[in-house]
Formats: structure tokens, C-alpha cells, sequence
């Protein structure tokens, strides 16, 4: 009976042993992930340090949504208010229908625990080439998507520079949406290399937005 006991304890031993060092695999990759990104840990700067010009812009897409929704008389405006970050997730990754598409930097500028959790994730995502699609778009121009005969030529449509067809050209578009910076469109065949130098402007951004 005790050599079983002693068994037994080596087996307990060497499984926490091997959780423990799972675990630490685990972290020191997340890490690695985001060192490669670029993209620091620190805490934002308190919402009254932020820069002036990006607390302008939140307040600019804040008035934009009382003037898109506020004279509707469905439910659109408080289904945007009362959405969760999930379904935002799910509307930017997975979400065809472009109205959907179109509420999230609505719903993100809103809050700063909101824009404080996704800003760092849109800029991870600038170099996701994940093709979604687009339906429900007919007052939207793409070029690149008019060329391709999926989105049809209208003169009075609203210009979109960035391909939402995909996750890069969402995030990209969200970002500029929220900050009002230009750091380059992403097009239907931009390559890799410069989604990757696009993305290091965005995370030399998000470090102005953080403690130094």
C-alpha cells in the first residue's frame, strides 16, 4: 500500500509540474505575439490626458451617431447603445451585412472601456486577410469591389477607401474612423508587407494613447 501511495504521489507531482509548464509556454507566447506586434502592455492614459485630437474625433463619431440614428423610429440607436463586445467581435470578423459592420465605431467611441479593448485588437487585426464579404451595401462604393462587379457604381454613394470585404480593411477603416489618421488604404490585393508597415504606424499611435 505505501508503494502505491508513493506512485500516486509522483503521478500528482509530475501532472502539476507539467500544468505549471504549459502554462508558462502559454504566457511566454502570448507575449511573444505581442512583442511582434509591437504593441505595448501598459495601462491607456486617463480619458482627460488622452490626446486633444483624439477625444475630438470620438466626439465627432458621438455626434455622427445621434444625426444616423436619432431620427429613426425603430430600434436601431438603442439596439447600437445596448450591444456587448461579443457581438461586435462577431459584426467586425464574421458580419456581412455592412449595416451591422457600419455601427461599430459607433458603439466603440462611446465608452472608453470599449475603445480601450478593441483599439488594440483592430490594430492586431490590420494584417488578417480573412475575406467575409459584403451584402446589404448598395449605398457603399468600393472601387476595387465596383471593378470586381460585386458593388455597383454610384456617384452619390458613401466612399469607403479600405476593403471591408475583409477583416484587414475593416479594422483598418474602424481605426480611421476612430482617430481621423491616414496611415495608408487597404486595398483588395495590398500584400502582406504593407499591411505589416501599416500596422506598425498604428501601434506607434496607440503608444501616444498610453502611460510613457
Amino acid at each position: 500500500m505505501e508503494t502505491i501511495t508513493i506512485i500516486r504521489t509522483k503521478i500528482i507531482h509530475q501532472r502539476k509540474i507539467s500544468f505549471v509548464g504549459s502554462f508558462l509556454i502559454f504566457f511566454c507566447l502570448l507575449n511573444t505575439v505581442a512583442a511582434q506586434n509591437g504593441i505595448s502592455e501598459k495601462p491607456f492614459l486617463p480619458k482627460k490626458l488622452l490626446p486633444i485630437t483624439f477625444k475630438n474625433q470620438l466626439a465627432a463619431v458621438n455626434r455622427e451617431f445621434i444625426v444616423a440614428y436619432n431620427m429613426r423610429f425603430d430600434s436601431s440607436a438603442r439596439d447600437v447603445r445596448n450591444y456587448n463586445i461579443e457581438q461586435i467581435r462577431n459584426f467586425i470578423y464574421k458580419e456581412k451585412d455592412y449595416e451591422y459592420v457600419f455601427r461599430c465605431p459607433f458603439w466603440i467611441a462611446m465608452d472608453s472601456a470599449r475603445y480601450v479593448q478593441l483599439i488594440p485588437e483592430l490594430i492586431k487585426a490590420i494584417t488578417d486577410e480573412t475575406f467575409v464579404g459584403l451584402t446589404n451595401a448598395g449605398d457603399v462604393t468600393i472601387w476595387a469591389r465596383v471593378k470586381t462587379g460585386e458593388l455597383k457604381q454610384n456617384s452619390l454613394n458613401y466612399q469607403i477607401d479600405d476593403d471591408i470585404f475583409r477583416v484587414c480593411g475593416r479594422a483598418n477603416w474602424i481605426l480611421k474612423r476612430l482617430s481621423k489618421n491616414e496611415f495608408g488604404n487597404i486595398r483588395i490585393d495590398t500584400p502582406m508587407k504593407d499591411l505589416i508597415e501599416i500596422q506598425k504606424k498604428w501601434v506607434k499611435w496607440l503608444n501616444t494613447l498610453k502611460v510613457k
